[in-house]
């Protein structure tokens, strides 16, 4: 399912209920480059001999995450269906706009660089480069918003710093346009009973310009202290009032609550990031997933506010499970469009990292663990061409989600590759459980940790729940692959060694593969997020902590 962003406030609320609900969550980003590293010149490493270190590889990722941008962000929540024995997911996907939200400005300032190489890979890939800017969703990270914050917060203490404009002797006609405007303020204020309760500013030869707005609010800061002045009508004129504190609050107030809309309005995927980090989704308007021309827009609001109450719970307290294939560079974008500049140092990006997301699966480290330099390409279409084959464990799309109900055809599209990931994760990891444990059943121990994770959310009407529908109707009707020729009758006469659950997440049958990052370019060939790092020497090159707000 494509979100763009004029419905993505609409969809936001079923989106977080589904990943609140999903025992993982696969995800999957393209990129408008992924090297900044030269080939055929100085700087190639073609001819060098051995592998670079883990720093340097993470060295060369880093700065094609710092130039380059992510053009598309996709997801696939994956739920287990206990009743029906199939996992059931829901993919979507979402081009990433680098530009403001409609209506929405917060003085961004964004480069955004495109490698000429990986345009031609995602053109000849059917990529629609316009769809972008069009109806892409926006974004804003954590380190743009505490900018913004910054900025809003000290822009009154800016504009009373302002140095004062020295005006000359010679400049006669700005010196007539400040003893007018002096002349119609002190009027005004000496009037015991005016007839406004404020006076405007103007230029009979047309609208203020702001050279003439400047020197209006200079005039009033230095001599009418007790007066207050408000650019009107697009700064055509300016109006003068006297200071009400409890107004000057009042209108602070609405300012500050402007502002905190302009800024969730332009979080737009953050939202999807801070779920699935565990993040804080307060600011989130429930009016959002509200229609006001409804009659009934109001129990609408109601019910849309409790089921937001109970999701945010959910998240903040689950333990999330994020899986992806080849993640090194992908979770370095995913930091760096979501949080901002990546750590100097490898170790601490580890540690970001691995603090962000505590439970993370590579199934690229998955299909190459005890591989040797002899193996085949990993890649993530050629790893799961045999699996579909393979029908147990049963995965499939939910019935709003056959958009990419075939086996194959949008590849290097972020949320088709999304699903194939998910469907990959579960069918290579059933088939090394089965390598491991041969016919035992080694699921006798508790699932309470990481698990699908707290209170089973309600299902809205246009994402009907699974239950209803019988699974042979999913398996001949959503997807238009190998599925569509299976009859839920026909499993049980597959090999019952494969079992159609993962064994839960604090198995031991996970201690190998998880927090392990395949990097098969560097020395070692892994990053392993749990990894710590006690060199205090490399203290000055963290990055500044960041509250979330």
């Amino acid at each position: 399912m494509e979100v763009d962003q004029a419905h993505f406030r609409r969809q936001l609320l079923p989106i977080l209920k589904n990943i609140a609900n999903a025992s993982f969550v696969t995800f999957d980003l393209e990129m408008s480059g992924i090297t900044t590293r030269p080939k055929y010149s100085a700087g190639d490493r073609a001819h060098d001999i051995g592998k670079p270190s883990l720093q340097q590889q993470y060295d060369d990722m880093r700065s094609a995450a710092e130039t380059f941008q992510v053009l598309q962000f996709g997801i696939t929540c994956v739920e287990e269906d206990r009743e029906k024995e199939f996992y059931l997911a829901r993919p979507y996907n979402f081009n990433v706009n680098p530009l403001s939200a409609e209506g929405v400005d917060l003085r961004l300032e964004r480069t955004f660089t495109f490698s000429t190489s990986a345009c031609d890979f995602l053109t000849k890939n059917g990529f629609d480069f316009g769809k972008v800017f069009k109806e892409g969703v926006p974004y804003l990270s954590r380190d743009e918003e505490d900018e913004r914050r910054a900025e809003h917060s000290q822009r009154a203490k800016k504009n009373a710093s302002i140095p004062d404009i020295v005006v000359g002797p010679e400049d006669l006609s700005t010196i007539e346009f400040s003893r007018l405007a002096r002349k119609t303020i002190k009027d005004w204020v000496n009037d015991p009973k005016p007839d406004l309760d404020f006076v405007n500013i103007g230029n009979d030869a047309g609208s203020l310009n702001g050279f003439q707005r400047r020197l209006i609010h200079q005039m009033v800061r230095n001599e009418f202290p007790t007066l207050r002045t408000f650019a009107r009508n697009d700064g055509s004129f300016m109006q003068i009032e006297r200071l009400d504190l409890k107004k000057e609050e009042e209108f602070q107030k609405r300012k500050d609550a402007r502002f905190n809309t302009l800024v969730a309005k332009q979080k737009g995927l953050r939202w999807i990031f801070e779920a699935l980090t565990g993040g804080e989704l307060s600011n989130i308007d429930p009016d959002w997933f509200c229609s006001k021309s409804a009659e009934d827009s109001e129990n609408q609001w109601y019910k849309a506010q409790k089921e937001f109450t109970e999701v945010t719970e959910v998240l903040r307290n689950k333990k999330h499970v994020i899986v992806g294939h080849n993640l090194f560079a992908d979770l370095a974008f995913l930091f760096r469009t979501f949080i901002g500049h990546l750590p100097v140092n490898v170790k601490h990006f580890q540690e970001d990292i691995h603090a962000l997301f505590p439970y993370v699966i590579d199934t690229k480290y998955i299909a190459t663990y005890g591989a040797d330099a002899m193996s085949t390409r990993s890649n993530l279409k050629e790893l799961l061409a045999p699996f579909r084959k393979i029908h147990v464990p049963l995965i499939l799309l939910h019935e709003s989600h056959t958009t990419y109900g075939a086996e194959f055809g949008k590849e290097h599209e972020a949320g088709f590759d999304s699903w194939m990931t998910a469907e990959l994760f579960v069918k290579l990891a059933a088939s090394k459980r089965l390598e491991v444990n041969g016919n035992a059943d080694s699921d006798s121990e508790d699932s309470s940790d990481y698990s699908s994770g707290g209170v089973r959310l309600s299902e809205t009407d246009h994402t009907s729940s699974s239950s209803s529908v019988p699974p042979g109707w999913h398996a001949n009707q959503l997807n238009v692959n190998p599925y569509a020729a299976l009859s839920l009758d026909s499993i049980e006469e597959k090999d019952k060694n494969i079992k159609q659950w993962l064994p839960a997440f604090n198995n031991k049958f996970w201690d190998i593969y998880v927090n392990k990052l395949r990097v098969n370019a560097s020395e070692g060939g892994v990053c392993d997020l749990a990894e710590r790092e006690d060199d205090e020497r490399l203290n000055g090159l963290r990055r500044r902590a960041r509250k979330v707000l």
